[in-house]
């Protein structure tokens, strides 16, 4: 894939920019995070501290003279915690403040109210925010390093081009986030007005004790000591005995038990629903304008570099002495600037990526062909989450200038950009696998899987093994008791930590749907894909590529730069230490063969009626009856 890069128009850049060479760059790459900063270890810590927190956690008992009532300072600390599991990957700059907070309200509520068990698993929630609050600043200090390492390369600041047109950057996710966050503050003030019309309601009420004669799912029964029989709502019936006394308050048709004043359960989940996302979207876009407005604003720094565009839509970065293209610095995805908003859906004729209303990148329909590597200026200074633009060459030769429209990425070891063509990517993917396997050399083997098939008249299927069945089992299982326990303890306790381990066992739903039932049928026309929420159907003419990636997901690449992935389905290094070759491995073998070799493809076609039906709405629907039965049960 050795090629001379196309090089860049002469005066499109101003003379004495310096090149990012492999010496500097290697350095710059070299000052990423840690890998104990990875923010998946700071997840996983604060989940299974949380967990251990609700077992440890004793529940509260109702009383007169300690009444159950809305808990706003644990909305706020599971609110925290539910936050903390996206910002930590995605906004370390929200995490340095949300952390502290977060012990703080642990600290002072949850360590001295409880016993020792339950102060231990407190602590450990607290020494595992710690420990994401300096993975956090890790990760900032690592963005500082490189920005200076950049800004030692480059010297003196440039005069850039201006980024003509309006400033976009950042406007819809600011608007949805505000708006979020003004249903939040609604809801916050919807529930403590609500408060305090109980308050006053039972200030004036009658105080009226009662004996327990009976009692369902959702009332209890009373006598009074005057004889009167009443029923009474409860939020918690099965805390009363039957016999025992019980202080009702009534005020004319108005009635309810002492110990249970008004609960804001919904108007604090409603909070949390605009809250989180809306503080996250404010948060993002806010930080996106301003990184996009101190470009606008300039002189920048400017470096000399190469740069590829993939398939994809995205843009791969080199050192300016790389001219093969070996070792990309960092990939993100970016889009021409043009000179007014009435053009801004022209980029995709030229690079194959359109850019939305919210700053998301999309990838067009469009197919790609450009991917030669180019001399390109870089304006800015690349790290995590960095504001970037770049001078290269248009499709014409002309000069275009581009700038970034999602998060600067350093790649992983072995990946890169797909080639210029189908054969060229397969062989880029044959040396990842080959860095990642057990030494065999990933053609013969293709080669091997193309010499036992022959012609068929019947479509060919793949679908999950025993084992990916079984485990798809027992994690659906796994999610619909969890959601019917959780939910119950919901109902009887308020809101609490329990809601967090309920949002994780939501997210499972998609790969207990995919271990359950993936498929990918091959027909003369082309391939049925049957994921856990879709079906597609991809025509041999689009279909690029099958990989199996390193994480253990299969990849089904189209040629206008779509992707269909099933991620986790596999282990890769403990397929390869027991020498196994699963149903998920052979979909990858083969399809790669009947692309290679057309005369393999299966004569007969594929009826639609047969074309399979994704699980994820049917267990959808399941852990939702769970949840129901909850409620009623």
């Amino acid at each position: 894939m050795s090629q001379t890069p196309v090089p860049i128009p002469s005066g499109s850049v101003s003379e004495g920019v310096p090149a990012w060479l492999s010496a500097d760059a290697a350095a710059w790459a070299s000052a990423r995070p840690a890998s104990w900063a990875r923010p998946l270890w700071s997840i996983l810590a604060l989940l299974a501290t949380v967990v251990a927190a609700i077992a440890m956690e004793p529940v509260p008992v109702c009383s007169d003279a300690d009444p159950c009532g809305p808990d706003w300072i644990g909305m706020v600390q599971m609110g925290l915690a539910v936050g903390l599991l996206y910002w930590y990957a995605r906004l370390p700059e929200l995490t340095l403040v949300a952390a502290p907070a977060l012990v703080g309200i642990v600290a002072w509520e949850e360590i001295p109210s409880f016993g020792w068990a339950s102060r231990a698993a407190n602590l450990a929630v607290i020494a595992a925010l710690g420990f994401g609050w300096a993975a956090a600043w890790a990760r900032l200090a690592a963005r500082q390093r490189q920005r200076r390492l950049v800004e030692r390369t480059a010297g003196a600041e440039h005069r850039r081009v201006e980024l003509v047109g309006p400033l976009r950057r950042g406007t819809i996710p600011i608007t949805a986030g505000l708006v979020l966050c003004a249903v939040a503050v609604g809801a916050i003030v919807l529930g403590l007005r609500a408060v305090q019309v109980d308050e006053r309601q039972a200030a004036v009420a009658t105080r009226t004790e009662a004996e327990v004669t009976s009692r369902t799912d959702m009332s209890l029964r009373v006598r009074t000591h005057d004889g009167r029989r009443i029923t009474v709502d409860a939020l918690f019936p099965e805390d009363y005995r039957l016999g025992t006394t019980v202080v009702v308050l009534e005020d004319g048709s108005w009635r309810r038990l002492a110990t249970e004043p008004y609960d804001a359960f919904g108007w604090q989940l409603l909070t949390l629903a605009g809250g989180l996302p809306g503080l996250s979207l404010l948060t993002t876009g806010i930080l996106a304008r301003r990184r996009d407005t101190a470009l606008r604003l300039g002189p920048v720094h400017a470096l000399r570099m190469l740069e590829r565009l993939d398939h994809e839509g995205r843009t791969w970065v080199y050192a300016a002495d790389d001219a093969a293209g070996r070792t990309p610095l960092f990939v993100c995805t970016c889009v021409p600037v043009l000179p007014d908003a009435d053009d801004r859906e022209e980029p995709g004729a030229e690079t194959g990526v359109v850019h939305d209303a919210d700053g998301a990148d999309d990838i067009d329909d469009v197919p790609i062909t450009e991917t030669r590597l180019h001399e390109a200026v870089m304006l800015g200074a690349p790290y995590e989450g960095g504001e970037l633009a770049f001078i290269t060459t248009g499709a014409d030769g002309t000069p275009v200038v581009t700038h970034t429209v999602g998060p600067v990425r350093m790649p992983g070891p072995g990946e890169g950009p797909v080639g210029e063509t189908p054969a060229d990517m397969d062989a880029a993917s044959a040396v990842t696998e080959a860095r990642h396997g057990d030494g065999v050399d990933r053609a013969d083997h293709v080669d091997s899987v193309a010499a036992g098939r022959k012609p068929t008249d019947r479509p060919i299927r793949w679908g999950p093994g025993a084992v990916a069945r079984v485990g798809g089992l027992a994690l659906s299982a796994v999610i619909v008791g969890g959601v019917h326990v959780l939910t119950g303890s919901l109902m009887t306790d308020g809101l609490g930590w329990d809601i967090v381990p309920l949002l994780g066992l939501l997210m499972l739903i998609s790969p207990a749907a995919t271990l359950l039932n993936w498929r990918v049928t091959a027909d003369r026309e082309g391939v049925w894909l049957v994921g856990p929420w879709n079906v597609r159907n991809v025509p041999w003419d689009q279909l690029r590529a099958a990989v199996y990636t390193p994480d253990g997901s299969v990849e089904i690449r189209l040629c206008r730069g779509d992707l269909w992935r099933l991620p986790g389905l596999g282990w890769p290094w403990v397929e390869r230490r027991l020498g196994l070759r699963p149903s998920h491995t052979r979909v990858v073998e083969e399809l790669t063969v009947l692309h290679r070799q057309p005369e393999l493809r299966p004569v007969g076609q594929r009826f639609s009626r047969r074309n399979g039906l994704p699980l994820g709405p049917s267990l959808a629907l399941v852990v939702g009856l769970a949840a129901a039965s909850a409620f009623v049960g």
